[in-house]
């Protein structure tokens, strides 16, 4: 299963503007997050159009929501028997760190974590 997990855009607070602004400012925002959600699929579509390609059974999804969780919930409700995560990181000290996700989930994960770069 492919998994991409699209964090949710926060409408900013603009409790003193009016109504009509805040009406503006939330439409924006609902259209940001549509767009990231639009590219999201096309990027798992294209993924698992490469495992099949390969020759793996595969299907794929996308998740609103805090990236390790989401990760984590979908590890439990498809019995995964290991979660891999990309680690970001570009050189230097960086390769000694990893993202926050991918170290969440050497942490909490229940099952063997693969992190790839």
């Amino acid at each position: 299963m492919v998994v991409r997990v699209v964090e949710p855009v926060r409408v900013p607070s603009v409790a003193p503007v009016p109504a009509s602004v805040r009406a503006a400012v939330v439409g924006l925002v609902q259209a940001e997050m549509a767009a990231r959600v639009r590219t999201a699929r096309r990027e798992v579509e294209a993924a698992v159009a490469r495992l099949r390609r390969a020759g793996w059974r595969a299907r794929g999804t996308v998740r609103v929501g805090v990236p390790l969780l989401e990760l984590l919930r979908a590890v439990r409700e498809e019995r995964a028997g290991l979660l891999a995560v990309g680690a970001r990181g570009t050189g230097g000290a960086a390769r000694l760190l990893l993202g926050s996700v991918a170290d969440g989930a050497l942490k909490r994960a229940p099952v063997p974590v693969l992190i790839v770069r």
